[in-house]
């Protein structure tokens, strides 16, 4: 009231109600005017209250504002704890604001990163089907490249099997052209025979057909002929020293020789030097320099039966012819074969081994000799079970595919004769011979293949066929 009246007061005006005027009507509360005064920017009227100037027209405050700034009615100050609770609230509001504003900072982060990854994995894509693209193009290219090289296999083939033939041809025309030198030889054998009646000619095979067979096998295989040796004349009669002082006939002149005792007569050639079957018969002794006290028959006999006694066991045994072969791939190798039947009876003396069964040198010596049992084998297990001659060699004893194929060496019960011979490594050639009526169908050299021509055959390995030889 004491504002009212010093506004009044200051106003100057009468307190005359003004006429058309309802004051119950007019707010009575604070001013709610904000001043314009730059240096109070912000600040509101200090009027607490509305009072009616009534010194001037219309309805305004004595604060010089009119009433529509003024609070339509006192307002009552707030509790103390509605305030509290107020700013509780608000800071609740505030703090959920803050979380939804995080969420949706985290959502357009996750939006932005889908839209990345989205444009990536779309890119990848692309490669990908770019990757697949080139992928079927260069198949097509290998399917192409492919059947040019299909093309080229089958020409190449062709090829090969046109070279098979002719070389299968020109076999067959070698092996017809021995057999014609074969009979050739024959028949001039045969003249020679008649020629010379006196001389006598062995040429029977009674006693061992397989071996000999063989050995003509071994021939055509290899493209040669067996070469006899010279024989140089040998002077009969005593020997007289340098001195003249002692004499000694001729039968007491010891001489030595390299003899080979060989697991079976019909094997057509010696073991090669440094093969497993070479050294497995040098570690048992089949293989022995050999000194012989004279050169009649008995002292060789003795000094056989001594040195192999303990493989030949009384056992009866034979020296086996060997001869030079000059085909090209086993030039200067000897080719073994059984004597004939007729010289079985002969007395072995220096003159009957260096004639029918040494391999010598060019000088007469004799170098080498082969012998073999007559009716007995030597097996690989006997071998293996014999004493041993010479150490250092038992690494050849290993398995080996080649020699232990077919013998069972952890069985003791089986007998000697039961097991195949040492010496057969070699698969049995088919026979090269024709008969009267295949001669005559093909009578011709330069005959063509067809009817009538004689069938391939298989021929052996030179490596293998070689693993069988010996040199000495």
């Amino acid at each position: 009231m004491s504002t009212r009246s010093s506004l009044s007061s200051r106003a100057g005006s009468p307190t005359t109600a003004k006429p058309g005027v309802d004051e119950e009507i007019l707010p009575s509360g604070q001013c709610r005017y904000i001043l314009l005064n730059p240096e109070i920017k912000g600040h509101r009227c200090a009027c607490v209250g509305f009072t009616l100037n009534r010194s001037q027209p219309g309805v305004s405050c004595l604060c010089g504002h009119l009433s529509c700034y003024h609070v339509r009615s006192t307002e009552i100050p707030p509790d103390k704890n509605e305030m509290e609770d107020l700013r509780r609230r608000v800071q609740m509001l505030e703090g959920q604001l803050d979380r939804e504003n995080q969420m949706v900072q985290r959502l357009g982060n996750l939006e932005e990163q889908f839209e990345t990854s989205r444009s990536e994995i779309s890119q990848e894509m692309k490669d990908c089907y770019g990757n697949v693209n080139r992928m079927w193009i260069a198949h097509d290219q290998l399917d192409k490249r492919q059947l040019t090289y299909e093309d080229r296999f089958v020409s190449y083939d062709e090829r090969l099997d046109s070279c098979v033939d002719t070389v299968q041809r020109l076999s067959d025309r070698m092996m017809e052209a021995d057999e014609a030198s074969m009979a050739l030889e024959e028949r001039v054998e045969a003249l020679e025979d008649r020629s010379l009646p006196s001389r006598p000619r062995h040429r029977q095979r009674g006693r061992s057909p397989p071996e000999s067979e063989r050995s003509r096998q071994w021939l055509l295989q290899y493209g040669g002929t067996l070469r006899t040796q010279p024989l140089p004349t040998l002077v009969h009669g005593p020997t007289q020293n340098s001195q003249g002082a002692m004499t000694f006939p001729q039968t007491r002149v010891p001489w030595t020789v390299h003899v080979s005792l060989l697991p079976s007569a019909s094997q057509p050639f010696p073991f090669e030097k440094d093969t497993n079957a070479y050294k497995r018969c040098l570690s048992r002794g089949l293989h022995q320099m050999v000194a012989v006290g004279g050169t009649d028959s008995e002292s060789f006999n003795n000094a056989i039966t001594k040195s192999f006694a303990s493989l030949l066991r009384g056992r009866e045994w034979m020296p086996l012819q060997a001869r030079l072969c000059d085909a090209s791939t086993l030039e200067g190798l000897p080719m073994l074969r059984t004597l004939d039947p007729s010289l079985l009876g002969r007395p072995y003396d220096l003159e009957f081994l260096r004639q029918y069964c040494a391999v010598c040198h060019p000088t007469g010596k004799v170098e080498s000799l082969y012998i073999a049992m007559v009716n007995d084998t030597f097996s690989w297990h006997f071998l293996r079970r014999s004493p041993c001659h010479l150490d250092g060699l038992e690494a050849s004893w290993d398995y080996d595919q080649l020699l232990d194929r077919d013998d069972n060496l952890d069985d003791d019960t089986a007998g000697e004769d039961d097991r195949p011979p040492a010496g057969d490594i070699m698969p049995p050639l088919p026979s090269l011979k024709r008969t009267a009526s295949e001669m005559s169908r093909a009578p011709s050299f330069s005959a063509a293949e067809g009817d009538g021509s004689r069938p391939k055959l298989a021929r052996m390995q030179v490596e293998v066929c070689r693993r069988g030889v010996e040199t000495i």
